[in-house]
């Protein structure tokens, strides 16, 4: 085999290589799951209707890429690894559905909906910090308060403090990590509603 052929060939191969090099990785999508529907018979409520009030999310959160927290003062935005649609209208949508399979109705009102529903009760919630570290431990912290539909006077308000660990150290197993804070604040809020309705 002549020089020139193994020399033409190993550029062949070098040329390869830097095109390899050269493509960017593919992004990939997430979006947070809602509760099972078979939980909607745990909780017999008589249909009440409940309107969700818009959810405030810090702003770093509203941004199309995932966000970890690898110290206490660092957060990471990942370019590879983003959100399948808006995190802030998500939040509220799977919050919606999580109540109203806990609470067993169908009448759960997002701010954005128009209906002429009369509401029994009023939710409104502020993310303070949803964010964690990767294979490592997620944290959701809301002020949430519960207020009477008719007249918008506040019942109730409370702080919730949720942790959940994830289950690997990839993005899938945080936003699943994510989905199950979810279920844990529909749980307390839901369980919260129970209880005055009962009062």
């Amino acid at each position: 085999m002549s020089k020139q052929v193994i020399i033409r060939g190993l550029c062949m191969v070098f040329m390869f290589n830097i095109a390899g090099c050269g493509s960017s990785p593919k992004a990939k999508f997430y979006i947070m799951n809602t509760l099972d529907r078979e939980l909607s018979s745990m909780v017999k409520t008589d249909k009440i209707a409940i309107r969700l009030a818009p959810v405030t999310i810090p702003e770093v959160l509203l941004r199309p890429q995932i966000v970890t927290r690898t110290a206490k003062n660092r957060l990471v935005l990942n370019e590879f690894n983003r959100w399948g649609g808006d995190f802030q209208e998500d939040f509220q949508r799977i919050m919606g559905e999580n109540l109203a399979i806990l609470l067993a109705t169908d009448h759960v009102i997002l701010s954005q909906d128009i209906t002429p529903l009369t509401t029994d009760v009023q939710i409104t919630i502020n993310v303070r910090r949803f964010d964690g570290q990767l294979g490592g431990q997620v944290i959701l912290n809301t002020d949430w308060a519960i207020a009477s539909g008719s007249r918008g006077q506040k019942i109730m308000a409370k702080k919730s403090v949720l942790q959940e660990n994830t289950d690997g150290s990839d993005y899938q197993a945080y936003v699943a990590a994510q989905s199950r804070l979810l279920a844990k604040l529909s749980q307390e809020i839901s369980a919260e509603i129970t209880r005055q309705l009962k009062n």
